[in-house]
């Protein structure tokens, strides 16, 4: 095994090597890595760092004799970012957390100056859970005191005492990602004082977001409310209030000055449940640029209740879950010159009278939304007489064309957009007529 092991990390290398054009000699072993020319090592190095395994077999061995060496080798280059994504990829499962750990360990001694360590959930199934973290990992974390970003989105969990004890020692961190341990449901945030030790461990943080899919909802507001009235900085809590958020740009494309004193929240999400303490949102989190609305029919919530909303300023991105209509026309109405950013969802099917009606025509919508870069619908619009000419500003569309969506809108039509970059279907059933034509209408947009 350890033999096979070798000759497939010394291929491995190889054709790492081939794609930069080098050939390595034949008697070439691992041993020889750091005998190759600098900038060839360098380039094998960031390579081994950044490709995920695609086999289906993980073998530890693999991570014995390649992948750990070329972490400890990547630390000659000095880098300022790790992402032990793509290693720990060709880990095997019950051996995940020893090497996260393992790595952690290393990166301490050897890189703790680094800035930025990552470990990111790719895939849509739910993170992959095995330990909770333990004191060894905690002390190693604890030694990365120049750390801004920290994502551990995957393999273990946290204790939120033992989070915000790792934060007291992590003074520069900006962003936190980290899946809490379900024991939260048994923290009394004001027994322990909580919002006392947020505000300690937390002053520069911008971006706290966490996993919360296994709690009592009522725990996890709790959380939410605590972070949001006592860390002014923050402008995420718990998730991105729009699907087309991530971490690379998580600020606003329109910089507002945060007034001293002021909430600096930013993404704000609004349940059916919660509604009724939407009056206070715009003079409490004045600079909310990102805005989600999730709403049920049968909520027993005055509609009224939302308008309250539509006095916040700096509004560009807009996601609504089964709003009514009247709701989603008014909010169309009062933002969309603004904005940026834009998903309509129904899907409500456990209502009797469930529409997927927009009133809205595409062409109407985007008529109204002129600076839109970015659209998602699971929704049904009318038809448009004309061809749709306000696609200028486009650059990204999810849509579902399946079973009563979207019968009206011809895939083609969308493919006119001409700053278009990326195009999502969901549930898609293909009209192979319609087909050729997008088929046709991509290959004239690449030559």
């Amino acid at each position: 095994m350890l033999a096979e092991a070798n000759l497939t990390a010394v291929n491995r290398i190889r054709a790492i090597a081939a794609e930069f054009g080098a050939k390595l000699p034949d008697n070439f072993e691992l041993i020889h890595l750091l005998q190759l020319p600098e900038d060839l090592f360098k380039m094998i190095v960031a390579k081994l760092m950044s490709t995920k395994c695609d086999s289906l077999r993980r073998e530890e061995m693999e991570m014995k004799l390649l992948m750990l060496p070329a972490l400890l080798l990547y630390f000659t280059v000095r880098p300022k970012k790790v992402d032990l994504t793509a290693p720990l990829s060709f880990c095997p499962r019950q051996h995940k957390y020893h090497y996260l750990k393992k790595s952690v360990l290393n990166i301490s001694e050897v890189a703790a100056d680094i800035e930025e360590l990552s470990l990111v959930h790719t895939d849509r199934n739910e993170p992959y859970i095995s330990d909770i973290a333990d004191d060894e990992l905690l002390e190693a974390l604890r030694k990365l005191k120049r750390l801004k970003v920290l994502r551990i989105e995957d393999i273990c969990e946290i204790n939120l005492i033992d989070l915000i004890e790792l934060c007291q020692n992590l003074p520069d961190l900006e962003y936190l990602h980290f899946n809490l341990h379900k024991g939260i449901y048994q923290i009394e945030v004001e027994e322990l004082k909580i919002a006392e030790q947020l505000k300690s461990a937390m002053p520069k943080l911008q971006v706290f977001l966490f996993d919360t899919s296994r709690y009592d909802q009522t725990d996890v507001y709790a959380l939410i409310r605590c972070c949001a009235e006592n860390l002014p900085n923050l402008r995420v809590i718990q998730k991105f209030s729009s699907r087309f958020s991530s971490f690379e740009d998580y600020e606003s494309s329109n910089e507002i000055t945060q007034a001293s004193g002021s909430s600096n929240l930013r993404h704000l999400t609004v349940k059916y449940d919660l509604a009724e303490s939407c009056a206070q949102v715009p003079s409490s989190f004045p600079l909310i640029t990102h805005l989600r609305i999730s709403w049920i029919s049968h909520a027993d919530i005055e509609e009224k209740d939302l308008t309250a909303l539509l006095q916040l300023t700096h509004l560009e991105s807009l996601e609504l879950f089964d709003v009514p209509k009247d709701i989603l026309h008014l909010f169309v109405d009062q933002f969309g010159a603004n904005m940026r950013a834009l998903s309509i969802n129904y899907d409500d099917e456990d209502n009797p009278e469930f529409s997927v009606e927009t009133d809205f025509s595409l062409g109407q919508l985007l008529a109204l939304c002129p600076k839109l870069e970015r659209l998602s619908f699971r929704a049904n619009f009318e038809f448009d007489p004309e061809p749709i000419t306000c696609f200028n500003n486009l650059k990204e569309i999810r849509v579902e064309f399946w079973s009563d969506y979207n019968d009206y809108i011809p895939l083609t039509h969308i493919l006119r957009a001409p700053n278009l970059e990326k195009l999502w279907f969901e549930d898609f059933e293909f009209d192979f007529g319609n087909l050729g034509s997008v088929t046709t209408m991509v290959k004239e947009r690449q030559s």
